[in-house]
């Protein structure tokens, strides 16, 4: 019976979140650096990301991470989904799906349009 359940789940898995990170960073020719410098964020939380295989950063900090890497929309998603989330219909997904569709990557005009239209920033 455990057999069973262990093959079933095997089957199932996927590339975890830091698999899939470092994967689109190497497939990107940037250095760590580069990103978590793109990404504003400290090094200290970038050597958590890297060293810690369970760990999962924030959505918000996923997101600027899909952004800074210049992901499509088919590697975004996996990238937000391989961290367990998703965007949904609200407005705040909705303007990082526009921005996503409409090519748009730089942070300051994301956060500007996210700041309009919703109040929020990444």
């Amino acid at each position: 019976m455990n057999n069973t359940i262990t093959e079933y789940l095997n089957c199932g898995k996927c590339k975890s979140f830091n698999e899939t990170l470092f994967s689109y960073i190497d497939k990107s020719g940037h250095t760590d650096s580069e990103i978590y410098k793109a990404v504003d964020i400290d090094r200290k939380l970038f050597s958590k990301i890297r060293c810690n295989e369970d760990y999962i950063p924030r959505k918000n900090v996923v997101i600027k991470l899909c952004f800074a890497l210049k992901l499509n929309k088919a590697e975004f998603n996996n990238l937000l989904n391989s961290a367990g989330y998703s965007l949904s219909s609200n407005k705040f997904d909705l303007v990082i799906t526009y921005c996503l569709e409409n090519g748009i990557y730089n942070i300051s005009i994301i956060n500007d349009y996210l700041y309009t239209n919703c109040g929020a920033i990444l």
